[in-house]
């Protein structure tokens, strides 16, 4: 994921995977990783939003039209 940057931090896997559909239905690629261990990851942790750095500006600015 060298090429993708972080624009947003979700603080459970719903919020995360709501910001990925949000993302992704706008065409903008978009991965999630868990913030804490694969021990502790699910419902709970936080996830990381990743983008393209390319797409990084179109993706914060559609997420603050929410």
């Amino acid at each position: 994921m060298s090429d993708y940057v972080k624009i947003e931090q979700a603080p459970n896997q719903a919020i995360a995977e709501l910001i990925k559909q949000r993302l992704e239905g706008a065409g903008i690629p978009c991965a999630l990783a868990s913030g804490g261990s694969a021990a502790y990851a699910g419902a709970s942790a936080s996830y990381a939003v990743s983008v393209p750095a390319d797409r990084a500006n179109e993706a914060r600015e559609l997420l603050a039209g929410d």
